[in-house]
């Protein structure tokens, strides 16, 4: 499902690329760099966040394959090499992050549907009719993985209709930070994670900054854009 994901979210880049005037073969040569990044971000920061899993086989660490990712860790490092190879064509990388926002949503949501199929990443203890049986779970849970791709699609509709109707570069992306960031914090009361700092999960920790970040980045960004606009 990861495989289809990407997939998928290559085919809406170039989509969108297109009607950007990027080529296509510009576009294919970015996704590589981003997909790279993504899996390797989204990897390292499960091996940091659960290392105690990999003590007794430290090789374990690369067999991504078996699962284990943690999505802000891949939305960070896919970011940042958007943002390098972007630079690296002569592009915009604010244009090129907010034609990402819709891969990455879109992506996220199938990706879910992997993690249900599998039967990892799922919520607290629940009852029936509301909670499912995981293969290796005692009981029953609350299926988050799947209000995860419901989310997932609802996000990227959302941005979609904000893409057509942007005021400058950079909207999508800061917007898709701002209600993934919510969701996000939303989510996790309901997912059943180990660890808890303060009472709130590093997911929920990294949530917040990053709502705040995209809040001040957005404001700013809109105030640049009235100015030039009066200006001309």
């Amino acid at each position: 499902m990861v495989a289809v994901a990407f997939v998928v979210g290559v085919l809406v880049a170039v989509m969108r690329a297109k009607k950007e005037g990027i080529s296509e073969e510009t576009t294919l040569d970015i996704c590589v760099y981003v997909m790279i990044s993504s899996i390797i971000g989204a990897r390292l920061f499960y091996v940091i966040g659960f290392f105690d899993q990999f003590r007794s086989n430290i090789w374990s660490v690369f067999a991504f394959w078996e699962g284990g990712m943690v999505f802000y860790g891949g939305l960070i490092f896919a970011a940042g090499a958007l943002f390098l190879a972007a630079k690296k064509n002569k592009l915009s990388p604010l244009k090129c992050l907010d034609i990402a926002c819709l891969s990455a949503a879109i992506g996220y949501s199938i990706g879910r549907i992997g993690c249900f199929l599998r039967g990892c990443c799922y919520g607290l203890e629940c009852s029936p009719p509301w909670g499912m049986h995981f293969s290796g779970v005692e009981g029953t849970v609350i299926p988050t993985q799947l209000y995860s791709a419901i989310a997932g699609i609802i996000i990227f509709t959302v941005l979609a209709h904000i893409y057509d109707r942007k005021k400058y570069d950079g909207q999508v992306f800061y917007w898709g930070l701002i209600v993934y960031s919510v969701y996000r914090f939303l989510i996790e009361f309901f997912r059943a994670y180990p660890s808890h700092y303060l009472g709130l999960t590093a997911s929920q920790w990294i949530s917040i900054a990053v709502f705040a970040a995209a809040i001040i980045a957005a404001r700013m960004m809109r105030s640049s854009a009235a100015f030039s606009k009066s200006i001309k």
